[in-house]
């Protein structure tokens, strides 16, 4: 049943008229079968009556396929083959060409429409990224992600060198996944921690909450749920799983506050949680006055509140059972 779905979509890849969810299940296989071209060939051969024998490519002759696919002119990707050539045969071309992309920008986030790239980096601080999805991101310092400006196909994916929190907003028909080295960590909607081990000596991946699917570039290699972790070691390819205290691991990055375009009510509600202190208003006004802030030193509740109310012209009384914040109306 498999091979006859595959079948189906080769033939409207060939045809043009191929929807991205489909492609983007294509586009799948091929990378799974990357390691048995000859399966793939034979697949594709069944996927037409023409009994034509297939082309075998030599590097040249892939490398000109592989510029084809890569930067295809404005035109029908039929067009870019020879009349004479069979459907299989086109097939066969278009399937390697594609796998030969993979594999050589397989360092490169999946951005089928080729949209605007986001390059984002936390050098000696660590920094809050809001992906287009709503999804959050806490880089630790020296780690880049790469993202596109916005997710447009069957898959939301990234790239991420060095250390980094995620924050997975649920999306059903849209997976989630990041690559980091030869690996593959591919979710719907969860809390989890990627690090790459200096020299890339390793990968660990480290589950809070929900679940993950961790994979290299020919299987996946286990699937995690919350207090597991796998680390995986890139001089033999061999993943360890082991159970952990997954708040623990991911305390780097637990005493940051990121206060974006938040209203003083909101933030105190984040502020009595964290601190466990009630804090109240003396009236609604002040409460809707918003601004933005960044705490990543561990700074203390005074500290804190010093720098917010004088961002609204606001003040604040620490009383016996609870914190007092009188301020202006911001809507005036």
């Amino acid at each position: 049943m498999e091979n006859e779905r595959i079948g189906y979509l080769i033939k409207k890849y060939a045809g043009n008229d191929i929807t991205p969810v489909e492609e983007a299940e294509l586009m799948q296989f091929l990378l799974q079968e990357q390691s048995n071209l000859e399966e793939v060939k034979a697949l594709m051969n069944e996927s037409w009556d023409n009994e034509s024998a297939l082309m075998t490519l030599d590097d040249k002759a892939a490398n000109r396929i592989f510029e084809q696919i890569v930067n295809p002119p404005k035109r029908s990707r039929l067009l870019v083959f020879r009349p004479w050539m069979g459907w299989a045969a086109a097939s066969v071309l278009l399937c390697i060409g594609t796998l030969l992309f993979y594999s050589k920008f397989s360092d490169r986030p999946h951005n089928p429409d080729h949209l605007p790239l986001v390059n984002a980096v936390a050098r000696s601080e660590h920094k809050k990224i809001v992906l287009p999805d709503g999804s959050t991101v806490i880089l630790n310092n020296n780690s880049t992600l790469e993202y596109p400006e916005q997710f447009t196909g069957a898959t939301r994916t990234v790239k991420l060198n060095g250390e980094g929190y995620f924050e997975i907003q649920p999306h059903p028909a849209g997976p989630f996944i990041v690559e980091s080295g030869k690996l593959k960590t591919t979710v719907l909607g969860t809390a989890f921690n990627i690090k790459t081990l200096n020299g890339d000596s390793g990968i660990i991946v480290t589950v809070t909450t929900g679940k993950v699917s961790v994979a290299d570039e020919h299987k996946v290699l286990g699937i995690l749920t919350p207090n597991e972790q796998m680390v995986f070691h890139t001089d033999d390819k061999k993943p360890d799983l082991v159970k952990v205290a997954a708040e623990e691991i991911v305390q780097w990055q637990k005493n940051d506050l990121f206060f974006e375009n938040i209203t003083m009510e909101q933030a105190a509600a984040i502020l009595s949680q964290k601190f466990n202190v009630k804090i109240t208003f003396l009236n609604d006004e002040g409460k809707n006055c918003r601004f933005t802030a960044t705490f990543l030193k561990g700074e203390s509740l005074d500290e804190i509140l010093k720098v917010i109310t004088s961002f609204n012209d606001a003040e604040y009384k620490i009383l016996p059972d609870e914190i007092m914040i009188t301020g202006k109306n911001c809507n005036n």
